[in-house]
């Protein structure tokens, strides 16, 4: 088989899946620009599948051996990790095919690695713009976030995860660091899955908790999952202790339980008891919760929780929501849209993930006697998202919010918008 026509037919079947664009100038002297297979073997020469000789030509005339044809399957193997489903397919027989050849290439053809590196780099980066606009103040951002993922395999039991961030103030001002906010081991460990280190705690969609944590996670089950979780809280701004006030202590402790149970293939219920240690004041606060998720059918989507605390006032939260489909950033056009009602007290959540004013860190009043009280909030969110090009998601979302908290400042009302764009790489 002559070896452009081999290029061409590779083309076809892992087309896409490396992602790089044409060259500007022709990558083989013999394969001009207008050459029917000038694009197949452009691309695959570009990716790294295909390449020529010394003295800068491909030869695409020679009759190419099982051998050469093997290299370029073993390239494309070690691709595949971008390909699509139907790729995918056509690569693994051609690994079947060329199994012999392959094994003499050192190519491992049931488990390749995908990465000719051990470590697997990836990134994010999000623009995002805030604004609240509330009776008694106002305020906006424009924020550029910017994250690198790493992966690497450890052994055939245990990986590694690592996430280096920063976020930097586009109104100016400083810069924000890079950090290394995720840095965990996982793996097996007597029959559970663990995770050892730096991690992104989110218990049951997050009514709770939407933070970090340094410590230890434990999953066990299948149908009944249950994760065991302690360490430290990486933030200050949560609630941290049973009096009337939000604690600033030092990375409070957090011990945790969850349950999530499948009664059917589209619906789960879950719940959660937390215990919440300040440190400083040495004072423990308690949280549980409980909720559920189903899938209503292939479109829509249904979530709810409900959670208390065991301080006296402020103590209470629930939302719900309901969703239609969700934006894909590997789905070109694909979008989603949601709706949400949630009463968060100032005292009921120590960081929750919902956005918006009168929540974690917001704003608080002094009720005349002893007590600085946070401002829980009560009101609605609708939003989308949408991906106009491969990889790129926009965002926005708006909440009409008021504040919990039974005194004059109830009628404290806060109106937040959110745009964002996400771009992945």
């Amino acid at each position: 088989m002559k070896k452009k026509l081999v290029a061409s037919l590779a083309a076809a079947m892992v087309l896409g899946v490396a992602g790089t664009s044409f060259a500007a100038t022709n990558p083989f002297t013999d394969v001009p620009a207008k050459h029917w297979s000038y694009d197949a073997v452009t691309k695959l020469a570009n990716a790294g599948i295909v390449d020529g000789y010394g003295d800068g030509t491909f030869k695409g005339d020679k009759t190419i051996s099982r051998y050469e044809m093997a290299q370029i399957v073993a390239k494309a193997m070690a691709h595949s990790d971008k390909a699509t489903a139907e790729q995918k397919a056509a690569i693994d027989k051609l690994s079947v095919e060329f199994a012999s050849e392959l094994e003499g290439l050192n190519v491992r053809v049931t488990k390749l690695e995908k990465n000719s590196s051990t470590i697997k780099v990836t990134g994010e980066a999000r623009l995002r713009y805030e604004d609240q606009t509330a009776d008694d103040f106002s305020d906006n951002s424009l924020v550029l976030r910017s994250r690198i993922h790493l992966d690497g395999q450890i052994n055939d039991q245990w990986s590694y995860y690592g996430r280096l961030q920063s976020e930097n103030n586009l109104r100016g001002g400083d810069d924000g660091k890079v950090t290394m906010d995720n840095a965990y081991v996982k793996g097996n460990l007597f029959g559970a899955t663990a995770t050892v280190g730096r991690f992104d705690y989110v218990p049951n969609g997050g009514l709770m908790f939407d933070s970090t944590l340094n410590g230890v996670n434990l999953e066990f089950g299948n149908v009944l999952k249950a994760n065991v979780f302690y360490g430290k809280d990486n933030h200050q701004d949560i609630l941290a202790n049973g009096s009337s006030n939000w604690s600033n202590a030092e990375h409070p402790e957090v011990t945790g339980l969850t349950l999530d149970y499948a009664t059917s293939k589209a619906t789960s219920i879950n719940g959660g008891y937390y215990k919440v240690k300040d440190i400083y004041n040495t004072d423990t606060t308690d949280f549980w919760e409980a909720g559920f998720k189903t899938q209503l059918n292939s479109n829509w989507n249904l979530a709810g929780s409900y959670g208390e605390s065991d301080i006296d006032v402020e103590n209470t939260a629930y939302y719900a929501q309901l969703g239609y489909k969700g934006a894909d950033k590997a789905k070109v056009g694909s979008y989603g849209a949601w709706v949400n009602y949630r009463n968060i007290e100032g005292f009921a959540a120590p960081r929750t993930t919902f956005d918006g004013a009168y929540t974690v860190g917001g704003q608080s009043y002094y009720d005349g006697i002893d007590s600085l009280y946070p401002l829980g909030a009560k009101g609605y969110e609708v939003g989308f998202n949408y991906t106009p090009k491969l990889n790129t998601v926009l965002g926005f979302k708006y909440a009409n919010v008021k504040a919990t908290a039974n005194d004059s400042s109830n009628a404290l009302k806060t109106k937040f918008y959110q745009a964002q764009v996400e771009f992945f790489f």
